[in-house]
């Protein structure tokens, strides 16, 4: 079936000069980023890199780059640490990103790549499955923003910003309204989660709106995760709209 969809799909398209094949590649979010990133040196922000497997990726697709990744929780850290210490080319950030600097409460999960800023809405065990967004303790950690940050460290373009932070995206875009409104973030890639998971969570129109105002659209939507016949969440890339 595959194959006769394949065909078909061929043969509708050919004309317009395209193949199917292209098409897969493009389902690839971080091949879309390859071709949309000219820069020789991109500047990376990976918000919320865990134990560091997306900023893995990014290396191996931009041998040259320079990432700035972001973890708060000590043990996934700790585990960052371990891995790219010895990396110049990362810097290595235990804090928070969100619309303030300060300091907020994480709430640990038992599934430390479901931590977040945000409590845990009870409806999320239908979705997900018991236990996995079950918070277990809550600590205090410093939080930054995109813009106070980049202030500090002279960064003065973002290629690419990526974020992951469990239902606090928005937060965190908020905090970098002075680097989106001056057209200083080549593209977003983020984890929009759609079915109720954290209390406070955004809406996908919030984001719409969001970026909008910016000045950015939405390319694309990759990974989608599925129950039944919902979507519980999926990756999204924004660009600027003059792209």
């Amino acid at each position: 079936m595959r194959q006769l969809l394949k065909s078909i799909i061929n043969q509708t398209i050919q004309p317009l000069g395209y193949q199917f094949q292209k098409i897969d590649k493009l389902r690839d979010p971080f091949l879309v980023q390859a071709h949309l990133v000219k820069t020789e040196r991109p500047v990376i922000f990976d918000i919320g890199a865990n134990v560091g497997d997306v900023s893995a990726i990014y290396k191996n697709l931009f041998p040259s780059c320079t990432i700035h990744a972001f973890e708060p929780f000590p043990e996934t850290f700790d585990k960052l640490k371990q891995r790219f210490g010895g990396d110049s080319s990362l810097k290595l950030n235990q804090v928070a990103v969100s619309e303030q600097e300060g300091v907020v409460a994480l709430n640990a999960n038992v599934f430390s790549a479901t931590n977040s800023i945000l409590s845990t809405d009870p409806a999320g065990a239908q979705y997900w499955g018991q236990g996995l967004l079950e918070t277990v303790s809550t600590l205090e950690v410093k939080t930054t923003t995109i813009d106070a940050y980049c202030a500090g460290h002279g960064v003065k373009n973002i290629d690419i910003l990526k974020l992951d932070i469990q239902g606090a995206e928005l937060q965190a875009l908020r905090g970098a309204k002075s680097m989106l409104e001056t057209g200083r973030v080549g593209l977003i890639y983020l984890e929009v989660i759609l079915a109720p998971s954290y209390v406070g969570q955004p809406h996908f129109e919030d984001y719409l709106r969001f970026f909008r105002e910016a000045g950015y659209v939405m390319l694309d939507l990759f990974h989608p995760t599925r129950k039944d016949l919902r979507l519980l969440q999926s990756d999204v890339i924004f660009v600027p709209a003059r792209k």
